[in-house]
């Protein structure tokens, strides 16, 4: 099995170095703070946004679950600024989705379009080629998360799998001691 990739906290720091724009910030931010896939942040509309930019839904995609999410205030400061920069996009009348191009008439930012953007931003940042897919923001949320001390239950709900399999891979990249640990939690149900 190919070993999960993600991104160190110092190339997190020095990614979000080199991005400018306000949405590329939010949509990276997103990727790396709620764990998203690059479809559900695609497909978020402005309507599953809470009135006071406090709430994110995050629609189903895979798996069917859905998921709410606490927007941080610095999310939220970057989203309210993203919000009055879109209003100025031509393809912004009439489109309900978050992430937007210029020229997205009616539709969302194509994942091919946040897959180009990271990869931009990935030299600029000095990570290596082999990091350039976005699909590692969802990766680096969860090893953050356990080495934050979360569980894999609890990375479980808040990735939104299905199976408890899906977040066991995570384990795989920690010291042996704390997974042998997190294993042993796993298959008798409580906690040491």
């Amino acid at each position: 099995m190919e070993k999960v990739k993600y991104l160190t906290s110092q190339e997190i720091k020095q990614f979000f170095g080199v991005v400018k724009s306000v949405r590329d910030r939010l949509m990276f931010s997103f990727l790396y703070h709620y764990g998203l896939r690059i479809g559900e942040a695609c497909s978020i509309k402005l309507s599953d946004l809470h009135p006071q930019l406090i709430e994110i839904k995050i629609p189903r995609l895979k798996g069917g679950i859905s998921r709410t999410y606490s927007i941080s205030q610095q999310d939220a400061k970057l989203l309210s600024k993203w919000l009055k920069i879109r209003k100025d996009y031509p393809s912004a009348e009439g489109n309900q989705y978050l992430f937007i191009t210029k020229r997205s008439l009616n539709g969302p930012m194509s994942a091919i379009n946040i897959q180009k953007a990271h990869a931009r931003y990935c030299p600029m940042a000095g990570i290596d080629k082999t990091k350039a897919h976005p699909h590692v923001w969802r990766h680096s949320c969860a090893i953050s998360l356990l080495e934050a001390g979360k569980d894999v239950f609890f990375i479980k709900s808040y990735l939104g799998h299905r199976s408890l399999q899906s977040s066991l891979v995570y384990l795989e990249i920690m010291p042996p001691e704390w997974a042998k640990l997190q294993r042993s939690v796993v298959e008798t149900g409580f906690v040491l």
